[in-house]
């Protein structure tokens, strides 16, 4: 009896690996990223939400930052942006790079608009 509950315990399909949760910021009325620093693993995703009534977005372009500081990517990592986000719209993003990037709100970078993802190296 023993031989087969072995035999049968081999012969399942091994589980899949687990994926990584989506971590959710929320843009807010107050100009802020709620929470302001996440941390994930490498392959993780962060899903941005709006809840504020007038558009936000989510930037980490050095090229588009007005203070250097508020946009930071590791070496390697692509510059994003989202575009305009409106009333409870979302958008995400998938990070495969480690490290620490910095990113911001173009309009309301100067009310100090600004959120931290740490990527985390795989394993």
């Amino acid at each position: 009896m023993k031989a087969l509950v072995l035999l049968a315990a081999l012969a399942a399909p091994a589980a899949a690996p687990a994926q990584p949760a989506v971590v959710q910021v929320k843009a807010t009325g107050g100009m802020r990223f709620v929470p302001a620093e996440v941390t994930i693993p490498a392959g993780g995703t962060v899903e941005w939400k709006n809840t504020a009534i007038f558009p936000h977005t989510v930037t980490d372009d050095p090229a588009l930052a007005k203070v250097a500081g508020d946009a930071a990517l590791p070496e390697g990592a692509e510059a994003f942006d989202s575009g305009k986000l409106g009333f409870h719209k979302t958008w995400r993003r998938t990070f495969t790079t480690p490290g620490r990037y910095v990113y911001f709100c173009r309009p309301h970078e100067t009310h100090g608009m600004v959120g931290v993802v740490i990527v985390q190296p795989a394993g």
